[in-house]
């Protein structure tokens, strides 16, 4: 029973970029992630398809693994198709918490959760926020890949090869010119760079999650170099940063945030806090052979980017979907790690059946882009005309993330309203109690403990 069949099935990319038949990124559209309300007739036809206990928004709504892996089998056994409530994990918008069940059988995930529906590019959402919900596919990608806690990423960078040809032929051709000569060579440069590669790793290069990761990495880079605009006030590209004479070869990549999980003292309840991502930046420079090498550099543009970038990283996940996906997926994959390590330690009495069994529930194949092209750019000013490259990706190390996880209210927690947009959350094991047999999913009726509220 492949995942795709029954309900909604999403299309063939994502909702930000277009893909040709032949691996190429085409087109991209960082629309606003819910520029108007979800029409009447669209809110009345997905309430109508979801379950009645789907459809109301929940502050805090708890899946328990132990039962959708069970319900999985069931329906598995009886060639049912998978229902959108469980493929879309019951309408869950981000992962607050991971808890050990009080009988040590379950592993229960909190978080907020709400009717959803699918929108522009068959990306499913919530329909009171507009915010991406968790998918069963991404669960599914991080417990049957045996390398993807370890690292899983992307990046997208030139040819090496292509790229050292471009360089020297620019040395070559370097003499003071009019704006229009430096554009002409501007377009020389892309033509002899050719098309970038994009890389994946860790995570399998077929799914729904290698798609998303590369889908963000993307945007991020067009924001970068100034070809999309945000409509952010006060987010301004790297481009537009630079200055006459900064070294203009940049990389930027996503990971986890410093302080992103927390563990309690008996290490049997985990918080996921704050933007969960942040954008990291390194400047490079290329050898003769068009490799690009790591330098260690003073405070520059590139660094006041990803500065800028990371202070209006709330406002990105709200205006361009693709970030809020991979929030999501850092969210699933800690998840994913923690179910790991407290089997390995023996404290979780639960071994998943279906979600680690591709060969009874195979996940669908995704047309993962392996081209772009080149993400280079230019802008006048006084001194000539300012070029930009920039590449990087995505680099999620969740088992990493685990081990260094640290209490609440430790230095490096994330407390103040700036750095924690999402309200944090804390559910004890007694709080939580044990999930009914059968029962995949309830809302949380006892007030949590709850952390800054944003």
């Amino acid at each position: 029973m492949a995942l795709g069949q029954g309900g909604n099935t999403p299309g063939n990319s994502p909702g930000g970029i277009l893909i040709s038949p032949q691996g190429l990124i085409q087109q991209a559209l960082a629309a606003p992630i819910n520029p108007a309300p979800p029409s009447r007739q669209l809110r009345e036809k997905a309430l109508t398809a979801l379950p009645e206990t789907l459809r109301q928004p929940a502050e805090i709504r708890l899946l328990s693994l132990r039962s959708l892996d069970s319900q999985l089998a069931t329906l598995a056994a009886a060639g049912t198709p998978i229902p959108a409530e469980l493929r879309y994990l019951a309408g869950l918008t981000r992962i607050d918490a991971i808890v050990l069940s009080p009988d040590n059988t379950d592993l229960i995930l909190a978080g907020p959760a709400e009717p959803f529906a699918a929108v522009r590019g068959n990306r499913m959402v919530g329909l009171h926020s507009g915010r991406p919900v968790l998918c069963l596919e991404d669960l599914l990608a991080a417990f049957r890949d045996t390398d993807i806690l370890d690292a899983a990423g992307c990046s997208i960078d030139p040819d090496s090869e292509r790229l050292a040809a471009a360089h020297n032929w620019l040395t070559r051709n370097s003499a003071p010119a009019t704006v229009a000569v430096a554009k002409a060579r501007l377009e020389q440069m892309v033509r002899l760079q050719g098309r970038w590669n994009v890389t994946t790793f860790g995570v399998p290069e077929d799914s729904r999650m290698c798609l998303a990761m590369v889908e963000a990495d993307y945007l991020m880079k067009r924001i970068a170099i100034g070809a999309d605009t945000t409509g952010i006030r006060g987010l301004k590209s790297s481009l537009a940063l630079a200055r006459p004479g900064d070294n203009m070869m940049r990389r930027w990549w996503f990971a986890p945030a410093p302080g992103t999980l927390t563990v309690s003292a008996d290490r049997s309840s985990w918080t996921l806090l704050g933007p969960r991502l942040q954008l990291f930046a390194q400047e490079e420079v290329m050898d003769d052979n068009g490799n690009l090498l790591d330098i260690s550099t003073k405070h520059g543009s590139a660094d006041e980017f990803a500065a800028l970038f990371n202070r209006h990283l709330p406002e990105l996940t709200q205006k361009i979907p693709a970030f809020a996906d991979l929030q999501n997926i850092l969210d699933v994959l800690a998840a994913v790690a923690v179910c790991r390590e407290l089997q390995a330690a023996g404290t979780l009495q639960f071994q998943p059946q279906m979600l680690d069994d591709p060969a009874v529930l195979p996940g669908r194949s995704w047309p993962v882009p392996r081209e772009t092209l080149p993400l280079l750019t230019s802008r006048s000013a006084s001194a000539g005309l300012i070029l930009g490259a920039f590449s990087g990706g995505v680099t999620f190390r969740s088992r990493q993330l685990v081990r260094m996880a640290s209490l609440p209210d430790s230095p490096t927690t994330p407390n103040s309203a700036n750095s924690t947009p999402n309200r944090s959350l804390t559910v004890s094991r007694q709080t939580l109690g044990n999930m009914p047999d059968g029962k995949v999913w309830k809302d949380l009726t006892t007030p949590p403990v709850q952390g800054d509220s944003d």
